[in-house]
């Protein structure tokens, strides 16, 4: 099976510690043997629709690793970010915090709205979600539902061992927002590696800016299915588009101010 993802994301999941969260947090605990793998495997699932091919254990198990990665990529970050603690202090720029947000959204638009949980989850590979952790020996990937694309992370991870329709991965909107999703997943977690190699945070190139806008376009025509507003997946969380146009608004004025002040000279002779 193929891997994908550097090697120190990996090390980083594997070598997480089960501390607790902080006071009125709660948790999702997730224990997978062999996470590189399921992950690759399952970006390739999410690029070609074939969700609905897959037996129940399988989506579950994939589905889970896909739901973990997208939580791992949001904060754009080399350094070890709490999974689920995201917010906009995280960002250096609007432009990041909106790709940011754009990976994180998607989580939320897959839950219902308003999602919520009372304690801690455990879950392990595709088995059924449980409220106590069983001994096991494996690494357990921690989440923080702090978010709320965290505890939509969560509400998605139990669900979807107990009922493979609580997301509908037979619309083809679902599939295309699930496939563009992936395609994310993968150039931000190279952008990121790129980032690390260099030592310091590099610009989102042209083809990378318009995959993060396709997302949103994608995340938009579902949410209008759904009959909602484009949901913020955290606090402070901002929309790719509207930095796009706040970056071009100053431009745009300087352009309408030396409109009027040829009109005005042209009047003036």
């Amino acid at each position: 099976m193929p891997v994908f993802g550097p090697i120190w994301w990996w090390k980083w999941w594997k070598g997480q510690e089960d501390q607790p969260a902080p006071q009125g947090v709660f948790r999702w605990l997730h224990r997978e043997r062999d996470p590189q793998a399921i992950s690759a495997a399952a970006l390739a699932t999410a690029k070609s629709g074939a969700w609905t091919k897959l037996d129940k254990k399988t989506l579950t198990r994939q589905f889970r690793a896909f739901v973990l990665m997208s939580l791992q990529i949001a904060p754009l970050s080399w350094e070890p970010v709490p999974l689920g603690q995201l917010g906009a202090h995280l960002y250096s720029t609007e432009e990041r915090n909106a790709a940011g947000s754009a990976v994180a959204r998607t989580l939320v638009l897959l839950a219902p709205p308003g999602v919520e949980t009372g304690s801690d989850i455990f879950t392990e590979e595709s088995g059924r979600a449980t409220r106590q952790a069983e001994e096991t020996g494996l690494g357990v990937i921690v989440v923080l539902l702090w978010a709320a694309c965290a505890v939509s992370a969560a509400w998605l991870g139990t669900t979807i061992a107990e009922a493979i329709d609580s997301v509908n991965f037979n619309d083809e909107v679902t599939k295309r927002l699930l496939a563009a999703q992936a395609r994310a997943i993968e150039v931000l977690t190279l952008h990121v590696e790129r980032e690390r190699i260099a030592g310091h945070q590099l610009p989102f190139d042209d083809q990378e800016r318009a995959l993060l806008v396709s997302l949103e376009e994608q995340q938009k025509q579902l949410a209008t299915l759904q009959r909602r507003p484009l949901p913020k997946p955290f606090d402070g969380a901002t929309e790719f588009v509207r930095t796009v146009a706040r970056s071009a608004l100053p431009v745009v004025l300087v352009v309408i101010a030396a409109l009027v002040f040829l009109n005005q000279s042209q009047r003036r002779s």
